[in-house]
């Protein structure tokens, strides 16, 4: 690996990756020396230690501590500890992973793990870190937040994954994985009481096996009010942030002989009102008040310039959680997902899976999203500008959402192993294909600098009118070859074909006459390569080389919509930027890593430093505050270093912890990031053991470094903040012979920090998201 141009920044990494190497060799000769010293064998089975967890990260299941790959995962009880309900709340607690929501939705998410990811909700626009549902690919960051109930681990795995989970993993893939339906029938009811109308309830059931089968059922509904209040008069919807949702999941399973065969169908019904937006840093130049406002819909005039209302609506005291709303409503999702999984031993090497998968999602918002931060209101002027004495509402910024989407995905895969165990492999063949349709108009005020503002709504809405279709194939290869007992190199290939087409709709775009179309089609063959050492049964050190690839993409947001205000456009906007898609990205990332277990297994050691090595990084942008565009970064390269801990201090104490850092340049000065970092520290403490149930503590602290939300406007960054949340539990509190009662008490930001998760620059102003204050609440979990 050349990185001799940024040498000086690669010894700040590699000075304390060497120095965790040397402290994992120095720990695990004295471990050896603990272990030749002659002990009796049931006081060391009873000495405390890190249990070694199972992921599926190179499509077959191996212990985290031999798989080579820079990757964080969340067993079970992390994440009942940590309260891990979906994706979202991995923000940080894995090195250089930050996860969003993004303004306008619940559903939605953002995902960027060591710099590459998009908050970008368009059907067009294709994430940038891979999510997965037991193998399954879901391929919209909206709605992607969903029930993942019965939620038994989750995978992060950081750098480019295009060898074996696919396109658009060029940061990396989470991988969820369900719990599978027990053999033993088992019942469990869960019930959570908290602040702001919090309650909750899942509700599971094991039947147990019955002639090889098992199925399990389980069903959760829930509600929430929101922390932030609306007092607009003639407001829909007075909570913010409030949440409603029931989702169920099915799970079947058959196993034979030599062959298993699983089904899921999940389901989430939900709605909800999003998190409201607090507006800063309105332009002086827009707040002139005497400019009066145009209604292009209606022609009518109306006295006072709506920037200068919107400016002294400012917020400025940190989080608001008081508003004045008028055009703030509920969106209503429905997500729903079938998954048939089937595996077949053909041989006793060799095994044949195969996974069909189908989902569909639809998004109903037609109440609107507030972007403006208040109600604002104008009296009508007649033709000589003069008051009529009517006092009609002014909707400076809102718009409404409708969203479909489905897909279909077949995947192939042919596993075993050769030469007498020497040679282990994965092939196989992968199939997506997806539709997708978002009606999205804006109701806008514009400043045209000449007199008046122009306020667009009905019968002339601003938006977003498209169609999408994607469809992609590929090939897959991953070979594992022992070359010595110590050491083993694994090579893997990719190639990915990948058609995409967009339509922009006229029928509900009153500046469009005609539907207008565009389609391409894009493809490139991948590789990886790693060289993996085992120095000891405590130790294992691996250097790797990977390359990943997202297609092409089409941004429907870039209309240029001011072309209508010109005549000589025959009242049709300037369309060319949807149908001109961006180019591919590729990066090839560089990898030096280190796992350890020593001590006894009492500590764990994870480390890895990375280079990433980028070209035309697709970025979506705001351009004029009205122009959303998908634009190629160039050239751009990425230092960082990470590491991944855990520290039995007793049998009854275990603390983790995690620190990930990031720096990248771009060469094109039009981009630019911040160097950046995250941290998070956790303490899990059995205190007591009564005759009639366990007390433990669980705690966790996370750091979370200044973030920039534009790569193109360096001023949009939000302020560094820690997280603390706690949770006290009594457990196996005995209830009859075969029962159990665990209580948990919890509480969420309990220093009540302000933070801000999400913003934007819209043109006119700036837009900040809040996250949510402290919360508490109560878990009491009856088990059969």
């Amino acid at each position: 690996m050349n990185i001799n141009d940024q040498k000086s920044s690669v010894n700040l990494v590699i000075k304390p990756l060497a120095f965790a190497v040397a402290c994992a060799l120095s720990g695990s000769a004295v471990a050896a020396e603990e272990q030749s010293t002659p002990e009796n064998v049931e006081q060391a089975k009873a000495k405390p230690g890190i249990k070694r967890i199972t992921v599926s990260a190179q499509k077959r299941i191996s212990t985290l501590q031999e798989t080579p790959i820079a990757i964080t995962a969340f067993d079970a009880s992390s994440i009942e500890n940590m309260g891990i309900k979906d994706i979202s709340n991995v923000n940080n607690l894995a090195p250089n992973t930050q996860v969003v929501v993004p303004i306008g939705s619940a559903y939605n998410v953002g995902v960027n793990i060591r710099g590459l990811g998009t908050n970008e909700p368009s059907l067009g626009v294709d994430p940038k870190v891979g999510i997965y549902v037991d193998g399954v690919y879901l391929a919209r960051n909206s709605g992607a937040i969903f029930s993942i109930i019965d939620l038994e681990r989750m995978e992060v795995l950081r750098g480019p994954q295009g060898t074996l989970w696919g396109k658009n993993t060029t940061g990396g893939a989470i991988n969820m994985v369900t719990k599978k339906p027990s053999e033993e029938f088992g019942f469990k009811q869960t019930f959570t009481l908290g602040s702001d109308g919090l309650f909750n309830s899942i509700t599971s059931i094991d039947t147990g096996e019955f002639n090889n089968f098992t199925a399990k059922f389980t069903y959760m509904t829930g509600e929430e009010d929101g922390w932030a209040k609306n007092t607009f008069a003639g407001a829909k919807e007075k909570n913010l942030g409030a949440k409603e949702t029931d989702a169920m999941r099915i799970a079947l399973r058959y196993l034979g002989d030599d062959f298993s065969v699983e089904y899921s169908y999940d389901e989430t019904d939900g709605s909800s009102v999003s998190i409201p937006v607090q507006v800063s840093n309105v332009g002086a130049f827009f707040t002139d008040p005497t400019v009066p406002t145009l209604h292009m819909g209606t022609g009518t005039f109306y006295g006072g310039n709506v920037f200068a209302m919107i400016a002294a609506n400012e917020f400025t005291g940190g989080r608001q959680e008081t508003f004045e709303l008028d055009s703030h409503g509920r969106e209503f999702v429905k997500i729903s997902g079938h998954n048939l999984s089937f595996e077949w031993d053909y041989s006793d090497h060799h095994s044949f899976k195969s996974i069909s998968a189908k989902r569909k999602y639809s998004s109903r918002l037609n109440d609107g999203v507030d972007l403006d931060g208040g109600a604002y209101f104008g009296a009508e002027l007649d033709a000589t500008f003069q008051p009529t004495g009517n006092f009609g509402p002014i909707p400076a910024f809102t718009y409404n959402n409708n969203k479909d989407q489905k897909q279909y995905s077949q995947e192939f895969q042919f596993l075993g192993e050769l030469m007498d165990g020497q040679l282990e492999y994965v092939a196989g063949y992968y199939y997506f294909t997806e539709e997708g349709q978002e009606i999205n108009p804006w109701s806008i005020n514009i400043f045209t600098g000449q007199g008046a503002n122009l306020l667009f709504a009905d019968p002339l809405p601003w938006g977003v009118f498209y169609q999408v279709e994607n469809d992609a194939q590929a090939l897959f290869a991953q070979f594992d070859y022992q070359v010595t007992d110590a050491l083993n190199v694994i090579a893997g290939i990719r190639h990915t074909k990948d058609d995409k087409s967009i339509v922009n709709l006229a029928e509900p775009d009153a500046m469009l006459r005609n539907d207008l179309s565009a389609s391409k089609d894009w493809s490139k063959t991948v590789g990886s390569l790693v060289v993996n050492y085992v120095v000891n049964n405590d130790l294992t050190v691996y250097g790797k080389v990977a390359q990943g690839y997202a297609a092409g993409t089409y941004n429907s947001g870039a209309v240029e919509r001011f072309s209508y205000l010109n005549p000589a456009n025959g009242g049709e906007a300037n369309y060319e930027g949807t149908l001109t898609p961006a180019d591919p990205e590729d990066t090839t990332a560089y990898e030096i890593g280190a796992k350890a277990m020593f001590f006894d297994d009492r500590i764990m050691f994870n480390t890895a430093i990375f280079y990433n090595d980028n070209t035309n990084l697709q970025v979506t942008v705001l351009d004029g505050g009205n122009v959303r565009r998908s634009l190629n970064s160039g050239e751009s390269k990425s230092i960082g270093f990470e590491f991944d801990a855990k520290f039995a201090a007793t049998e009854d104490l275990m603390f983790t912890a995690s620190y990930g850092y990031r720096d990248t340049e771009y060469s094109d000065d039009t981009f630019s990031d911040l160097n950046t970092f995250s941290a998070a520290i956790a303490m899990s403490w059995n205190m007591v053991e009564f005759d009639w149930g366990n007390l433990s503590l669980h705690t966790d602290f996370s750091i979370n470094d200044e973030f920039q939300f534009s790569l193109i406007d360096p001023s949009m960054v939000a302020d560094s903040y820690n997280l603390l949340n706690a949770r006290l539990t009594l457990s196996e509190i005995k209830v009859g012979d075969r029962s159990e009662l665990k209580i948990s008490a919890f509480g969420r930001n309990i220093t009540d920090k302000e933070y801000v998760l999400h913003g934007a620059n819209i043109g006119f102003f700036e837009t900040r998201t809040y996250g949510a204050p402290a919360s508490y609440g109560v878990d009491v979990v009856f088990t059969f």
